[in-house]
């Protein structure tokens, strides 16, 4: 038997504490999002709501989080990677790297730039909506659940391999629900939602926080989809500025999911995740050289 799971299994964390970890996870991030939304059902100004919605969504899945892990799972915040919000540079440059070349990339291909026609103030409501909606509640949120909750507990029951994998091919199926869109496009975002997956649980080890991932996360969320800039095969008269793609190619344009399906932005994950495991091998190679040195001034 695996020596990390073996360990695991003598620690007492069951498989019932893992599933259950799963599954309070999933159904919290959907209740507890449509709860949120109430707040779009007041009179409320249309810059006001989107902060609202983030603090209501933010705050209840940090609650309930926190009670789960403390009252049922009886493993710590700070094990589950939520500690104090910090961050470090080296993922904030990343995170607008990421979504600006993958942009950059895709206006390269052929196709027609739209100003759509809005207002000064509609603009500012999208770019409210972007930041606080799209950015910082669902960035934050899915990262505490996803690479949070969810990730710690497999790990602890099944180790990093399977805490990496499983929470992202389950993040990807959470995408699917709500929508209809062929098997082509399915399996794209299947593919492209458990590489992202994947990219944001590395960043969580290599950080040792989901701060990093959701600022990446975020950033990626409000440039990609947030409405300023939206890149696509269909036109929508919703966001500020929409480049239609001349290609049909699905692999391109990502089919009926959008963009954030296409082969630049598996591509992107990609580089990003594989940067991510050399930063993770260097922190372990600098760690063994330090202890080396120790033990040379020791001896």
């Amino acid at each position: 038997m695996n020596t990390e799971l073996q360990e695991n299994i003598e620690n007492g964390f069951t498989t019932k504490k893992a599933i259950l970890a799963i599954i309070l996870g999933i159904i919290s991030v959907i209740l507890l999002k449509e709860v949120s939304r109430i707040v779009y059902r007041f009179r409320l100004p249309d810059t006001i709501s989107p902060i609202l919605f983030s603090v209501l969504y933010i705050g209840m899945s940090y609650i309930f989080i926190r009670v789960c892990c403390t009252k049922i799972l009886h493993i710590s915040m700070n094990e589950c990677f939520i500690g104090k919000p910090r961050a470090k540079i080296t993922w904030l440059i990343i995170a607008l790297l990421l979504p600006v070349i993958v942009s950059g990339v895709l206006l390269c291909f052929p196709g027609e730039l739209i100003k759509n026609n809005i207002t000064t103030f509609q603009s500012v409501n999208v770019v409210m909506r972007a930041i606080f909606s799209a950015g910082l509640g669902a960035g934050i949120v899915e990262e505490m659940f996803f690479r949070g909750m969810i990730m710690k507990a497999l790990d602890k029951r099944f180790g990093k391999v399977t805490a990496i994998i499983l929470p992202s091919f389950i993040f990807a199926l959470m995408h699917l629900i709500g929508i209809k869109i062929n098997i082509v496009s399915i399996l794209l975002l299947i593919v492209a939602g458990t590489s992202v997956g994947i990219m944001f649980s590395l960043i969580v080890y290599e950080s040792g926080s989901i701060w990093c991932s959701a600022i990446v996360h975020g950033i990626w969320n409000i440039i990609m989809i947030g409405g300023i800039l939206t890149i696509g095969s269909s036109y929508h008269d919703k966001p500020i500025y929409y480049y239609k793609l001349a290609s049909e190619s699905v692999i391109l344009t990502g089919g009926e999911f959008g963009i954030e399906s296409s082969i630049v932005s598996i591509l992107g994950f990609l580089v990003v995740s594989a940067l991510t495991l050399y930063l993770m091998k260097r922190k372990v190679k600098n760690c063994n050289n330090e202890i080396d040195a120790f033990e040379e001034t020791t001896t």
